[in-house]
């Protein structure tokens, strides 16, 4: 019985990263929104399994970024009812490297955060919003 649960919930991180890179990703006209990343400053950050994850802001965009392994997950998440829901944006892998960010998008004015998730563990770590 022991296999068998551990074998249902590798399938269902699986399904769950299958999931988050299927989810909401912008065409490039969509994910620029007139934003880059000059200037950035960390507003927020979590970890999760020694995975640093970051919101990043430059005055009118933001961006995740996560220092970690190839196969890492960033994104970010933007909310136009304070918190309640979210759309979620920009799922980017970690190819090569220690480190990826994700498409840089204008708040509006509105709630972000940065979520990540490393590769070898089912659980997903988000920053506070701001």
């Amino acid at each position: 019985m022991g296999t068998r649960n551990t074998v249902l919930g590798t399938i269902a991180a699986a399904g769950l990263t299958a999931a988050m890179l299927t989810a909401v990703t912008p065409t490039a006209a969509q994910a620029a929104e007139g934003c880059n990343t000059n200037n950035p400053r960390t507003v927020a950050s979590a970890s999760t399994h020694s995975r640093g994850i970051e919101l990043r802001y430059n005055g009118s965009c933001a961006w995740g970024r996560i220092f970690g392994s190839p196969g890492d997950l960033v994104w970010v998440d933007r909310s136009f009812d304070r918190g309640r829901t979210w759309e979620q944006l920009s799922v980017t892998k970690i190819n090569t490297g220690g480190s990826n960010h994700t498409d840089a998008f204008n708040n509006r004015g509105n709630l972000m955060r940065a979520c990540g998730k490393a590769s070898n563990y089912p659980d997903v770590a988000c920053t506070t919003w701001w």
